[in-house]
């Protein structure tokens, strides 16, 4: 009895060693796996940190982009909108000129305009009051000079022009009002006019 006594707790001395041999290897497998999950946690967290970062730069790239382009837009819509202004405003001086001043710079016009001096010379109202019969008198003095026939007529109809005058022959109109002038050479005059406007850009 006591032989069976003293091998059962070998038996159970042996088992506990094993056991416990067993519970060691394993807590240590256990802080192995433990470890590699933490050191592939910390790289998965920084690898994600830094793509953070790099969308967090383009995001930020583009929002600086997009507002200097923006503003770049509003500032060219701002000088657009000068240039437009002063060009209103040449046409509105040169359509308000004193009545002697409006004539000298009519009457070359009418004469390089003409092209045989037997048109009908078309102004707006007020230009027919402003200008008078004696206008025409000294352009068709003028075409004279020059070999043309100096038989320039107002036409019975006026029109609504911003300044100038329209100039018909055989039932074709030509028009030099200033609206229209201006708008044809707009091109060739705006950057002229943007260099006046705006000297530093």
């Amino acid at each position: 009895m006591a032989g069976i006594e003293a091998l059962a707790n070998r038996i159970r001395e042996r088992a506990e060693a094993e056991a416990e041999a067993i519970r060691a290897e394993a807590l240590a497998e256990r802080e192995k796996i433990l470890a590699k999950a933490q050191a592939r946690a910390g790289k998965e967290r920084e690898a994600i940190l830094n793509r953070a970062q790099t969308v967090a730069a383009e995001k930020k790239r583009r929002i600086i982009a997009t507002a200097e382009m923006e503003a770049r837009q509003e500032q060219l819509k701002a000088k657009e909108e000068m240039i437009d202004k002063a060009f209103d405003l040449a046409l509105a001086k040169l359509r308000d000129l004193p009545a002697a001043e409006y004539q000298a710079l009519l009457l070359p016009l009418v004469v390089a305009a003409a092209e045989t001096g037997n048109e009908e010379f078309i102004v707006a109202a007020a230009d027919r009051e402003r200008l008078g019969p004696d206008f025409l008198a000294r352009v068709n003095q003028q075409l004279v000079k020059e070999g043309k026939v100096g038989n320039l007529t107002y036409a019975q109809e006026t029109r609504p022009l911003e300044g100038g005058f329209i100039l018909r022959s055989g039932g074709v109109d030509n028009n030099y009002s200033f609206e229209l002038i201006l708008k044809l050479s707009r091109d060739e005059l705006e950057q002229e006019v943007a260099a006046i406007l705006f000297p530093a850009s």
